[in-house]
């Protein structure tokens, strides 16, 4: 196992500032002279300092924003119900209103007739009865106008309540807006850095253009059986293509990156779980394409795998392979040890820790399988 050559991208956060793209690469192969693995990896040390602090900035803002939205969000949940209790007393109010209304227009009746207490008294059949009538009547009214009057209250309560809510509202939204500005301070200062890291990426592989001498050791896979990635002699010069845009919302990266994934392994006992790839790659930060192009250099996307649902050739502590109980299992633990082990995506120094013996052909063929995706 050869460890000299250090990789340069090892760390980019679960959100990095600006699309991941290779472009640079290109550019350095025709631009940069060849460094030394020493030169490099001094650069690295640097660059990668820059990198671990705009990423925990980053990872701070976005906490303080997602905290935000969610204060806001529950906020906005008690101004609807607040919202919808005015208009059920806006209902309320002129139905009690109409009923205490007519109770006093009869009550009004009774006392200017001629002769109302004559005319309850001929309908009564005792006194007991007259008076339990009065007494009904006068609940009544008293029922009503008390009736109202909570109403009122409560109204005038909910309306206060809608008025400390509307500002407690504009308070939030002003907060927001301030976790949002943050983010974006942050995600330009991951963005430099970033930037100077694919740079370097690419003198790392520039360097590394005539090297075709095997490393030591076996690393996570040279001793599978199922490796495509077998032939000795060759030279790392794969560049990876396309992006991985990290700035979309959480689930609109799962969707697509789920969808792409889905679409490269089907047919293949790894079909569907491009979801599992997608919310590992999310979680930890980790290029979605990455853990499934190693699936398919080890293991043909899981037809021929090392141990059960181990499609990664990855080989456990004391010999042999690693097993798992799912795929869903062996999915988040390999993304997992690929950003903690490895870095965030395919890099020289990631091949040759990986499959040593190979190292070259490993690196091209699992980044060509990252190209398909």
């Amino acid at each position: 196992m050869r460890d000299t050559h250090r990789s340069i991208v090892s760390v980019i956060a679960r959100q990095p500032a600006r699309t991941i793209t290779c472009a640079a690469l290109a550019v350095a192969f025709a631009v940069t002279p060849v460094l030394s693995p020493i030169s490099a990896y001094a650069v690295s040390a640097e660059t990668q300092a820059e990198l671990d602090s705009a990423t925990a900035q980053v990872e701070e803002s976005a906490a303080a924003y997602d905290e935000a939205v969610a204060k806001l969000e529950d906020l906005q949940a008690e101004i609807d119900e607040n919202t919808a209790e005015i208009e059920r007393l806006e209902q309320e109010i002129p139905e009690q209103q109409a009923a205490a209304s007519a109770a006093m227009r009869d009550m009004y009746k009774y006392r200017q007739g001629s002769n109302p207490l004559v005319s309850v008294m001929v309908g009564s059949e005792s006194m007991s009865d007259f008076i339990t009538t009065c007494a009904y009547m006068d609940q009544i009214q008293s029922s009503n106008t008390e009736a109202i009057e909570e109403l009122n209250e409560m109204q005038a309560e909910l309306e206060q309540r809608k008025t400390e809510l509307d500002a407690q509202k504009q308070q939030l939204e002003e907060e927001k807006q301030a976790a949002e500005d943050a983010l974006a301070e942050a995600q330009a200062l991951r963005a430099q850095a970033q930037a100077q890291a694919e740079a370097e990426a690419a003198a790392e592989l520039a360097a590394l253009a005539n090297d075709t001498s095997a490393g030591e050791g076996s690393g996570v896979s040279g001793d599978n059986p199922y490796s495509s990635a077998d032939q000795s002699g060759q030279t790392a010069d794969t560049v990876v293509s396309d992006s991985v845009n990290w700035n979309m919302p959480r689930d609109e990266f799962i969707n697509e990156w789920a969808g792409r994934i889905d679409a490269y392994l089907a047919g293949s006992p790894l079909a569907g779980y491009g979801r599992a790839f997608a919310e590992a790659a999310w979680n930890y930060g980790v290029d979605p394409r990455w853990s499934p192009a190693i699936a398919c250099i080890e293991s043909s996307k899981g037809r021929y795998c090392a141990n059960t649902c181990n499609a990664w050739g990855w080989t456990a502590v004391g010999g042999g392979f690693r097993a798992f109980g799912s795929w869903n299992e062996g999915i988040d633990s390999h993304v997992s040890y690929l950003r903690s082990m490895y870095g965030t995506t395919l890099t020289p120094a990631a091949a040759q820790r990986y499959c040593p013996p190979t190292w070259q052909d490993w690196y091209n063929k699992v980044g060509g399988e990252m190209n398909r995706i």
